[in-house]
């Protein structure tokens, strides 16, 4: 492949009090369809917990649905900064490399996101009301498989409508946590009030966040299974990021960035929010325990915690 340089807007405006005003800030356009919904029916928030959660792709009945449906089958294109050599190239490294990111995807990069003390309180409340931790963690993994299937971020293609989905399932958490009072299902007593201190549910740092663990602590739990990229592959693989964190709902003004702007912010962002917590104790416990099942045998039970320490160190470890 030709060296192609990646494109980067820069992390010269992320100063702090511009990374709190992103915690104050949603994704307008899926809180708008969540909120047409609600607005347009009498359904419980839990019956479009179910809806969104049948699968990455809504059936046919589902695209009726107010403000959904619409959002959910919406064609737009890439942004002009994506390119598609870069892309490409991204989603054949995670095909190169499958099995080690995957085993990294489970013992480094949802940690590393539980780690963020803020950023789990939405993870942990979200899991009790779904009550179904393990297909959470599945459809996460699938969710990878899809977006990074070579083609398939085009508009209208599988990885492009299972991302685009799981945009509307934030918004669905954020209109959820933060009307808690109006929660009618039989599961709303396990919820706190949301309080306010902590942003807005799944808010524009969080997704930052959520973007880095997957392109920046997915390269360097290559680099811990002794996986070398080049560095044009390590640029292609957070380029197609990039263009997964935009059309997840990540805004316009805060991508592209680059493998280097991406590690550096990501640094900032642990800086910041990197403490212990029973949210992510929470988090972490449930996830260990759905990788001991998927692991089947027993001989295996204590890899998953094992698998942490090796990928994020102790540090970080103990915080979880």
């Amino acid at each position: 492949m030709e060296q192609i340089k990646a494109p980067t807007i820069g992390i010269g405006q992320f100063t702090d009090d511009f990374l709190n005003r992103l915690r104050t800030a949603g994704d307008d356009p899926a809180d708008a369809a969540v909120a047409t919904f609600f607005d347009a029916t009498d359904a419980e928030h839990s019956e479009l917990f179910r809806t969104l959660a049948r699968s990455s792709t809504m059936a046919p009945a589902d695209e009726d649905l107010p403000g959904v449906g619409a959002f959910v089958t919406a064609m737009e294109p890439w942004p002009s900064w994506a390119d598609p050599r870069l892309v490409r190239a991204g989603q054949r490294v995670f095909g190169d490399w499958g099995p080690q990111l995957s085993m990294g995807l489970w013992m480094a990069s949802l940690p590393a996101d539980y780690a963020c003390a803020r950023g789990a309180e939405p993870l942990v409340r979200t899991a009790r009301l779904t009550r179904n931790p393990k297909r959470r963690y599945v459809e996460t993994g699938q969710m990878i498989i899809d977006a990074m299937t070579p083609g398939a971020l085009d508009s209208g293609q599988r990885g492009y409508r299972t991302v685009r989905h799981v945009r509307l399932m934030h918004a669905a958490v954020r209109h959820v946590l933060l009307r808690t009072d109006e929660i009618r299902d039989a599961g709303a007593g396990q919820i706190e009030p949301w309080d306010g201190a902590l942003g807005v549910p799944v808010n524009q740092e969080d997704l930052l966040g959520c973007l880095f663990s997957f392109s920046v602590v997915g390269l360097e739990s290559l680099k811990r299974s002794g996986v070398r990229l080049s560095a044009q592959d390590a640029e292609a693989f957070v380029h197609a990021w990039s263009l997964i964190g935009h059309q997840i709902g990540i805004r316009d003004d805060l991508l592209p960035l680059d493998w280097s702007d991406s590690k550096a912010l990501w640094d900032k962002i642990c800086g910041r929010e990197y403490a212990p917590s029973d949210a992510g104790r929470e988090l972490t416990s449930a996830a260990i325990l759905c990788m001991q099942e998927l692991l089947v045998s027993k001989r295996f039970r204590g890899l998953p915690a094992t698998g942490i320490r090796h990928y994020l160190g102790n540090e970080t470890a103990d915080l979880l």
